[in-house]
């Protein structure tokens, strides 16, 4: 086995190292890393159903699906993930107890009881410090984590949106948990430099022979390519979703208005506006047909066109709002 310790910080390129290491790579391997804020989403979920779009738009915080199902997660530099590759046998490759158990003992050692809760998570005290997820790729397994150290868990709150009934689909939504970070729990303080210390010892004792790797020039190109093909385009991220549709009502120009969509892969198939019963704004409705159903692009849209003709208001934002 072989540790890959990494310190760069750029989601991006970390999530695609993922999916790297575990198709170009023999070996089996631990990697530990930390992201700069970003939202991780589920291969099979609803970007604008799980992340507050709005919010992340405007903070400049990137959504990037992953490969693995599951929920999504929030990262920052307050969180530590790790990622497990491990060959094995078809039929047998799956075991969150198993591959979550180097976390647990880590833990053990700082007076710290963890425990799996339900399938993916891991618990401190009733409270969710980690969530974790699996994807299979012929004979090899990623078995991947977070761990919520001194995370802002203020931001992660904003950023991942609660269950609510405006969307419908057939995605897989998180769950909801009560949260809490290990520096909540911890008898000593200490910093997430050294907890990584402690984190790297237990997993030298539990996979001895374990050695130290970095990814070479050529690693970094394969990666980067990855990132520019699938990991940073807009065709994955948010294109590779499962169709939804939105219902949603909103009081613009003191008069309430109903908006429903529809989008399939990602972009806006049908959209209309209504006011008692009554279709309006049908301009708008056909300059958002086939636009990607993200804040951006629908106000680069509405920045295009006279949208105060189109609606008899001057600022889009708050229509914006009401389409996510």
């Amino acid at each position: 086995m072989i540790l890959i310790d990494r310190t760069e910080t750029k989601p991006y390129f970390n999530i695609a190292a993922e999916e790297y290491v575990l198709k170009e790579f023999a070996e089996n391997v631990f990697m530990l890393w930390v992201n700069s804020p970003s939202v991780i989403i589920g291969k099979h979920q609803v970007a604008a159903a799980e992340a507050d779009m709005i919010y992340t738009y405007k903070k400049n915080i990137p959504l990037i699906r992953r490969i693995s199902g599951g929920g999504t997660v929030y990262h920052d530099e307050g969180n530590l993930n790790y990622s497990l590759v491990v060959n094995g046998e078809k039929g047998k490759l799956v075991d969150y107890k198993k591959y979550s158990g180097s976390v647990i003992r880590a833990l053990a050692t700082q007076q710290l009881t963890a425990s799996l809760q339900g399938k993916t998570n891991l618990a401190i005290n009733g409270f969710k410090f980690s969530g974790s997820a699996e994807h299979v790729f012929r004979n090899r397994v990623l078995h991947h984590g977070t761990i919520l150290f001194n995370s802002n868990l203020k931001r992660l709150r904003k950023c991942i949106r609660p269950a609510h009934s405006n969307y419908s689909d057939k995605a897989i939504r998180s769950a909801e948990s009560s949260i809490a970070n290990i520096t909540d729990h911890l008898p000593e303080k200490m910093n997430l430099d050294k907890f990584r210390k402690i984190l790297i010892n237990q997993i030298k004792l539990d996979f001895p022979g374990i050695a130290g790797y970095s990814f070479s020039m050529e690693d970094k190109q394969k990666i980067r390519k990855l990132v520019h093909d699938k990991y940073s385009s807009p065709d994955w991220n948010f294109g590779y979703s499962p169709k939804y549709s939105l219902s949603n009502e909103i009081t613009f120009r003191e008069e309430k208005y109903r908006i429903d969509l529809r989008t399939e892969n990602g972009l806006i198939r049908e959209i209309s506006f209504s006011n008692k019963g009554s279709e309006v704004f049908t301009g708008l409705s056909r300059h958002l047909k086939n636009v990607l159903h993200h804040p951006k692009t629908i106000k680069d849209v509405f920045l295009s066109i006279n949208f105060a003709m189109e609606t008899d208001h001057s600022n889009p934002d708050e229509l914006i709002a009401a389409l996510f």
